[in-house]
């Protein structure tokens, strides 16, 4: 199978747009479903792992990693672990108090 790359890297993307001020509020104010999508399509990346490879691997659908990582997806932490153990991590939950 052909090493295909479309476009840029979710990294690339992320410090080219947080240069903006506007874009870096709106990303400090996000819901965590949109942190966490980012988490996992950093983790997905940094494994070197398609959208394909990851739903091959947690027995999903490409569309419905997609929607995961677009933050348009409800998850449960039975999922998050999947998704953790697929990309060879481990899955990691914990409250902050101030």
């Amino acid at each position: 199978m052909k090493n295909r790359r479309r476009g840029t890297t979710l990294k690339k993307y992320l410090a080219s747009e947080m240069r903006d001020p506007e874009f870096q509020r709106l990303y400090e104010d996000a819901g965590i479903e949109l942190k966490v999508a980012f988490e996992i399509a950093k983790a997905r990346e940094a494994a070197k792992v398609t959208q394909g490879e990851l739903a091959r691997r947690i027995q999903s659908k490409q569309q419905a990693v997609s929607r995961i990582e677009q933050g348009a997806q409800n998850l449960t932490l039975v999922t998050l672990d999947r998704i953790a153990r697929a990309l060879k991590g481990s899955l990691q939950v914990r409250i902050v108090t101030q």
